[in-house]
């Protein structure tokens, strides 16, 4: 395989260091709990569809679903088209009152409805699914692309290198600094993908 050229290397760094330094420009208005987590109850729809695409159809849908698209037909997006109409049924009907409880986290609402033992349950089930198998997928199908850009560094230390990357903006600017960037990343990605 041919290497990329310095131009598609400079564009890649660029890209991520601009996105880095709007996260963390992004992440110096935090004051409390509400900043932090809830990004001040402030954020408009525009950002948050968008976050919420660049979240849900993340690099690893464009690399890894249309290589398995590839492979084994269309119908591995069923999970993705339906994904569709249930976040829309949940924006409509169950987000409104999600927010009018004033609640931070989903563990937090199912230890009110339910117990404590419910919150705890939630709370590492999540955590396992989304280092395990969201982030590490994420991360390794990152780690591929970069290592297109630069061949001699192992998989492991670019893998390591971007979730450095996005854990910086990310512990500092709470769901602020994430939404803002899954914004932008959201443009990135349906432009990279009509292109």
């Amino acid at each position: 395989m041919r290497a990329p050229g310095t131009l598609a290397l400079l564009i890649t760094l660029g890209c991520t260091a601009g996105m880095v330094g709007f996260g963390l420009l992004v992440s110096r208005r935090q004051r409390n709990l509400d900043d932090y987590f809830l990004a001040s109850r402030a954020s408009r729809w525009p950002a948050i569809g968008l976050a919420l695409y660049a979240s849900n159809i993340s690099s690893t849908a464009i690399i890894a679903l249309a290589g398995a698209a590839y492979a084994f037909g269309i119908s591995v997006y069923d999970y993705e088209w339906s994904a569709t109409v249930l976040l829309v049924f949940f924006c409509v009907f169950l987000l409104p009152a999600l927010l009018g409880s004033r609640i931070y986290t989903m563990p937090e609402f199912l230890e009110r409805r339910y117990d404590r033992g419910a919150r705890l349950y939630f709370a590492v089930l999540t955590l396992f699914l989304l280092v395990f198998v969201d982030a590490a997928a994420a991360l390794y199908c990152g780690s591929l692309v970069c290592r297109l850009l630069v061949p001699d560094v192992p998989l492991w230390a670019l893998g390591a290198l971007l979730a450095g990357v996005a854990c910086l903006y990310t512990l500092t600017g709470g769901l602020r600094a994430v939404m803002w960037t899954g914004s932008v990343q959201a443009v990135l990605l349906l432009g990279s993908a009509l292109i």
